[in-house]
């Protein structure tokens, strides 16, 4: 027999996530009505154009541990210091200590970090000069 605060637990947890699928639904008919009347707006000025070629725009959450440009130019300046290829890891580990992130936060900042030191490579202004065994890579200043 199932434990009376265990299915407690549950029911509450599904009467949590109901209501989030509930608020989110009446969130999307609320966005759905206002591209409706910015559809019939732009159809006043412009009746021939054909809304369904108009893309939408990804929407894109910033982290909070760094202000926009402030991430490569942290990865970049520790990189300098270093002086060697470091691995995206010891990049983070610098990149928290000297912004005084605590440490507990490693594993989402590493991912804000990695997508930067990616970025950075696309541009050609670091490189990669070694990867291990497990797929860790060594960066440097190209």
């Amino acid at each position: 027999m199932a434990e009376s605060h265990v299915v407690t637990g549950l029911v509450a947890k599904r009467a949590e996530l109901a209501g989030l699928i509930d608020h989110h639904q009446k969130e999307i008919a609320r966005i759905g009505d206002d591209l409706r009347h910015v559809d019939a707006t732009i159809k006043i000025f412009a009746p021939d154009m054909n809304l369904r070629g108009v893309r939408s725009k990804a929407v894109r959450q910033r982290n909070s541990y760094f202000r926009p440009g402030e991430g490569p130019r942290a990865v970049l300046d520790v990189l300098r210091i270093a002086g060697q290829p470091l691995t995206t890891r010891e990049v983070t580990e610098r990149v928290m200590t000297k912004r005084g992130i605590e440490l507990a936060l490693i594993d989402a900042v590493q991912k804000s970090v990695a997508i930067i030191l990616n970025k950075l490579l696309a541009k050609k202004l670091i490189r990669i000069v070694a990867v291990d065994k497990n797929g860790m890579r060594s960066w440097q200043i190209a």
